[in-house]
């Protein structure tokens, strides 16, 4: 085999295994590596932006705001989940509507961003139906 082909053949080994590295800590339908201004969800990172995911796994990047209004998270209700969950930043600086909170048809949990992601988890593995508006800065 000529060296061209070696070293061919070993980038390929070595892409393989990232690839399969960030599947691991990254796995599809899922929220994976989240930090400050990254968050991950079905193996793809999404950099300074907010996205929401609603209970049936529709997911959708909404604009960036600090003041979040019933308007901004009406689309996570259809279909209605058990809990929506409110990552309000890892700082937690996104002020939260009373319309929000006050919301009937659903229980609703307002936490920092690291906690919100664990939370929306752990429910899930607890077969609820959850959706989460995830903010991901400040």
């Amino acid at each position: 085999m000529s060296k061209r082909k070696k070293r061919l053949l070993g980038a390929s080994g070595f892409l393989l295994a990232l690839l399969i590295v960030w599947l691991v800590i990254n796995p599809p339908g899922s929220f994976g590596w989240c930090r400050f201004a990254l968050t991950t969800y079905g193996g793809v990172p999404h950099l300074i932006s907010d996205i929401q995911l609603r209970e049936d796994g529709e997911v959708r990047h909404i604009e960036k705001t600090h003041d979040l209004k019933l308007s901004d998270v009406v689309w996570l209700l259809e279909p209605c989940p058990d809990v929506l969950i409110i990552a309000n930043g890892w700082q937690e600086r996104v002020q939260i509507g009373d319309d929000i909170t006050g919301l009937d048809q659903c229980t609703v949990e307002v936490l920092s961003t690291g906690d919100a992601v664990r939370r929306y988890r752990e429910l899930r593995r607890q077969g609820k139906r959850v959706a989460i508006h995830v903010h991901s800065t400040c």
